[in-house]
């Protein structure tokens, strides 16, 4: 239905004329008023600071997934992601990335296996980031996919069950897309069903088999991820404002928009993204579980077997993590998350411990007020300090409201049953 309507708004706008830029305050809204469209509160500046948010661009190929902008591999992958069997636990990529939910779960944390102590982040627009997680452990997508997968509180499997699933179940349809390293068709059928790093199915293979193994593994967890580069939001409110559709946001949204940037909120939400792909404390209480966020994240990433600088990487990373140093100040700092699909992604914070939106504009105000609580670290000295009136807050909550969009498609449906493509 909501698609319906931004199908309609844009039909609209481009009967009259308005489907270029946002304009600023001037002849337009006099025209525009006369036709019964309110005028924009916005000024020049204002209206100039919008159109660095918007439109939102679509996501860069990834130079270490020759696969990324594949199609036939994100048909693939879409199969893949909603796929059980590539658990044993009967586990799936969407069994905590549900599309009804904005590609979260609605829970504080993860909770499959185990309850996990992270909230699970959202895959709409994941393929715009640098730096994948809360602490930016994984520096793609593909290797951020390899850590569910062998968690042994989330998915429950490894690499061997996964390979040995793919063959028996989608073998031709992996055939091509990749070539099977020398030996494979004699080395697959002989592979343990289960086995990853510390198990002995995996460590008793030689070193050929192991590179062998990796170098599929790593290839189905590409496919994977050509899958989450669809993974994208519409047109929200405020992109079809900025387009020109006056009647997209509400005067308290624009106020919002005014007061997002007065209070210096660009400072972390400062792309089409509203994330600076950067990491900062701001505050959010710890817990039971003592995260240390970043700090132990780029140390996970420089050790990770598919990170981007690692030999199974197909080109040059965007990012080199060894050019990083773990420093104190990363101490209780985690990734600025996007501020689009709010709306769909609550609770927020990366435990999950704050239940609205109007509650973090308000832990915010406090925390940079007092630079003090039940948090890990020092706060980030960046942040601006802001007082808001409860009016305000709404505002602020209604303009990030806006930032929400109608993102189905043929890539957030359910896809058919498995496809059993046979041993080949």
């Amino acid at each position: 239905m909501i698609r319906g309507i931004l199908v309609g708004v844009v039909s609209v706008m481009l009967m009259t004329g308005l489907s270029g830029v946002g304009v600023p305050a001037g002849r337009d809204d006099i025209r525009l008023a006369a036709k019964g469209v309110p005028e924009s509160i916005w000024t020049e500046e204002e209206w100039k600071k919008a159109r660095t948010f918007s439109p939102l661009p679509p996501p860069p190929a990834n130079p270490t997934n020759a696969l990324s902008e594949n199609e036939k591999a994100a048909r693939f992958g879409h199969r893949l992601f909603f796929d059980a069997r590539l658990s044993p636990k009967g586990f799936a990529c969407a069994s905590c990335h549900l599309p009804a939910m904005g590609f979260s779960d609605g829970k504080k944390v993860a909770h499959t296996i185990k309850p996990i102590h992270r909230n699970t982040m959202t895959i709409l627009n994941a393929g715009q980031y640098r730096w994948l997680t809360w602490d930016g452990a994984r520096d793609s997508l593909w290797n951020q996919a390899s850590g569910p997968v062998e968690s042994a509180e989330e998915m429950g499997s490894s690499r061997l069950h996964v390979i040995k699933t793919v063959m028996r179940h989608y073998g031709r349809e992996l055939r091509e897309l990749i070539e099977f390293p020398a030996g494979w068709d004699a080395l697959w059928p002989r592979l343990s069903d289960s086995g990853k790093p510390g198990d002995p199915g995996y460590d008793d293979l030689s070193l050929r088999e192991k590179v062998a193994v990796n170098r599929v593994f790593s290839s189905i967890l590409k496919i994977i991820a050509a899958y989450e580069m669809k993974i994208v939001s519409g047109n929200a409110p405020f992109d079809l404002f900025v387009a020109g559709d006056r009647t997209a946001l509400s005067e308290s949204a624009q106020r919002g928009f005014q007061l997002f940037l007065g209070k210096k909120c660009d400072i972390c939400h400062n792309t089409p993204l509203f994330s600076d792909d950067e990491f900062h404390n701001v505050g959010v209480p710890s817990g039971p579980f003592n995260d240390k966020g970043r700090y132990e994240g780029l140390a996970k990433l420089k050790r990770a077997a598919f990170r981007g600088t690692g030999k199974y990487a197909d080109g040059s990373p965007w990012i080199r993590p060894e050019h990083y140093k773990i420093a104190k100040a990363s101490l209780g700092a985690f990734r600025t998350p996007s501020l689009r699909e709010l709306r769909w992604t609550a609770p927020y914070g990366h435990n999950g411990s704050i239940a609205t939106l109007a509650e973090f504009v308000r832990h915010y105000e406090n925390v940079t007020g007092d630079k003090a609580g039940p948090f890990i670290g020092r706060l980030d000295p960046s942040l601006p300090e802001i007082k808001l009136s409860e009016k305000e807050t709404r505002e602020i909550v209604n303009f990030l409201h806006s930032l929400s969009s109608d993102y189905s498609s043929q890539w957030t449906k359910k896809p058919e049953g498995p496809r059993d493509a046979g041993k080949k």
